[in-house]
């Protein structure tokens, strides 16, 4: 049986032909917010209360 991507809409990589460049837009949007927020500095008192969280996760090691 041969494979007639263009007629059930995918292409030879499973992508949906008729929606593929909107989805590839937000795809794209999503990834620039996510590493916009990824690469934020954590704000000064949740970096300190981690601090205080690993040491005293430290101490409490046998």
């Amino acid at each position: 049986m041969e494979n007639n991507s263009k007629a059930d809409g995918f292409d030879v990589n499973g992508t949906h032909l008729q929606g593929a460049a909107p989805q590839d837009r937000i795809s794209s949007a999503l990834k620039k917010v996510y590493d916009d927020v990824a690469n934020e500095p954590l704000p000064e008192n949740l970096s300190s209360l981690l601090e205080q969280l690993r040491q005293s996760g430290q101490n409490d090691e046998p």
